[in-house]
């Protein structure tokens, strides 16, 4: 069964250009520094020419989720490898409502189409009063990508966790159980920091 990364549209190559912000995006939502045992990278600018709508695979087709501006963090374990790559991008206003189901689409139709998922549903977490939806691997030995999840927080405002997988010489986590206790404690942290950032 092709692997998680494979079915997901391909990674973007995104390009560091400072704290520009456009008003949609606020930038309490890339400027968490203070994650349990990693270090945050500085946050990257989706190129101008990657801010337009980009296809996604549902069990339903092929639908479109808006894009106009994103940017991404990486977050490095100890072993300055990334465990965590979040990215934070902006819908177009008349269509967040839509973006938002498309997505969970897609997470229904990467769950469907992929071998050894934790569960045969999207996983629903509440972490500080903000709902993720997501897929997790039920092992830490297979696929690139552990585990997806995705916020709505409001204000056309999208925003991913991908937890990546590693091999056993650069992991952070020691099994499933340690990697889903990490998972979810970023998740906390970011969200504790979204309620009281004030920037």
């Amino acid at each position: 069964m092709k692997l998680i990364s494979s079915l997901i549209v391909p990674v973007l190559t995104f390009l560091a250009l400072g704290f520009d912000f456009k008003p949609g995006i606020h930038g309490c939502y890339i400027s968490f520094k203070s994650p349990t045992n990693l270090t945050a990278g500085a946050p990257e600018r989706l190129p101008e020419a990657a801010r337009t709508s980009r296809p996604v695979s549902t069990n339903g087709g092929e639908v479109e989720i808006t894009r106009i501006d994103g940017y991404r963090v990486l977050y490095n374990n100890g072993k300055n490898v990334p465990f965590v790559n979040l990215k934070v991008e902006l819908s177009e206003s008349g269509s967040y409502k839509a973006d938002q189901k498309n997505l969970v689409e897609n997470l229904k139709y990467l769950i469907s189409n992929s071998s050894g998922m934790e569960t045969k549903d999207v996983i629903e977490l509440e972490f500080n009063g903000l709902k993720v939806y997501g897929l997790s691997r039920g092992s830490i030995e297979s696929g690139s990508t552990l585990g997806i999840f995705v916020m709505f927080p409001g204000d056309d405002l999208v925003v991913y966790f991908y937890f990546n997988n590693l091999k056993p010489e650069y992991r952070n986590f020691e099994s499933l159980e340690d990697y889903k206790r990490q998972r979810d404690k970023f998740m906390e942290e970011y969200t504790k920091h979204l309620k009281s950032c004030k920037e």
